[in-house]
Order: C-alpha cells, then structure tokens, then sequence
C-alpha cells in the first residue's frame, strides 16, 4: 500500500518542484549571458531577477535561448520559472534573432526581440508576462514587420481587455527606388479571449489570431 502512494504522490511532488520557487539555481558556466533585470514581480515588495542565457551550440550547430525567472533569497538565486525563448542556429549570419532589452515595469517582464530573417525585412517583437492566478501569462504584445523602402505593418493586443490594433505606416520609401508606399492606416478591433496565452506554451513567431471582420492575420 504505502508503494502504491508513493507511486500516486510521485508526479505531483515532481510537478510541485517544476513549478514551485524553491529550486537552487543553477546555470553552466559555458552559457552566455544575454540579458538581466531587477524588480517585484509578485507584488510583496521584494525584488526578482530574470535572466537570458543561452547555451552552446548542439551538434546540429543549434543553441537555445533560455529565460530564467528567479527570486532572490538569503543564500542566492531560486528558480522560480525557466523557458526555452527559441531554439535558433549558431551561425547564420546575416539572419539573426536578438534580445534588444529584458525589463521589469510595472510587476511585469517586458521582452524586446528583433528576428532578421535576410533582405529587407526585419520583424520587431515586444511581449509583456505577468504572474496571475498562480502562473504566468502573456498580457500583451506588440509586432512591428518592417520592409525597407516600404514600411512596416504593426499588430497590437492587450490580452486583458481585449483591444486588438492593426496599423500600417509608410516609411516614405528609398531615393534610389520608385517604390510604392502604402497608405497609412489604423483599424480597431475587439477579441474575446476566453484564455490568456501561457508563457510555458509561448512560442516566438509562431502565434497568429484571426479575428472577423479584420483581413489580416495578426501576429503575436
């Protein structure tokens, strides 16, 4: 009998420990530090740290991106959440996939990425998590697709309130080019989220809405 608990037990006790604030932290010393903040992200008047690291190239010359999220105690760091951002290549240049700037405001993790897939296009992401309902959650986001000698098309959400932003806006084009510019434009729309975004589940350029009545398909 007392088997048969421990074997019931066991995977709560293991969920507990991938959820719960109490890990050790601890990094290898061969990962690289991309970015760092400071600041309350629960609200209890005591400050948090997260983190950007990532890792050593695999054998597929893959390395991913990690983000640490972590409380700060007597005796140093404790994991509180950690998410594979990105599994990206090693050596790609020109494309590249860069952490402009990790904040915390407002007791919510503020991530700036820029993805440069070659070209003329560079993509310009902003997403906003916060802990609520005793996990974390995407609670806003901000897409900016910008073509050169063209412009960009930028999608904003407020998951909370349900305000979604279609705009466009010209980038008055290139001297060299006769290029045509698009009209600027800003539409309004309102979504309905039944459910918020988790951040374990959140995957970078991967995650488009469709709303009726909106042409578009809007990034997040």
């Amino acid at each position: 009998m007392k088997y048969l608990l421990l074997l019931f037990l066991l995977p709560f006790t293991v969920l507990a420990q991938s959820k719960g604030p109490n890990q050790p932290l601890s990094i290898p010393k061969s990962y690289k530090k991309v970015a760092e903040a400071t600041g309350d992200l629960d609200k209890d008047g005591k400050d948090e740290q997260v983190m950007i690291y990532d890792t050593e190239p695999d054998k597929e010359d893959n390395f991913k991106r990690i983000l640490y999220i972590c409380r700060v105690t007597d005796g140093g760091l404790s994991l509180w959440r950690q998410k594979v951002l990105a599994v990206l290549p090693a050596h790609s240049m020109p494309q590249y996939t860069e952490v402009k700037d990790l904040a915390i405001n407002r007791n919510t993790i503020v991530l700036k990425q820029e993805e440069y897939p070659g070209g003329r296009n560079l993509t310009q992401y902003t997403h906003i998590f916060r802990f609520q309902q005793n996990d974390w959650y995407l609670i806003g986001s901000r897409v900016a697709m910008n073509t050169n000698c063209w412009g960009a098309q930028i999608f904003e959400i407020n998951f909370s309130t349900g305000d979604v932003v279609v705009s466009v806006v010209p980038d008055g084009g290139c001297d060299e080019e006769n290029s045509t510019q698009p009209k600027k434009s800003r539409q309004q729309y309102k979504h309905t989220f039944t459910t918020l975004p988790l951040l374990d589940k959140f995957e970078l350029g991967e995650n488009q809405l469709h709303i009726p009545g909106c042409k578009e398909t809007i990034y997040y």
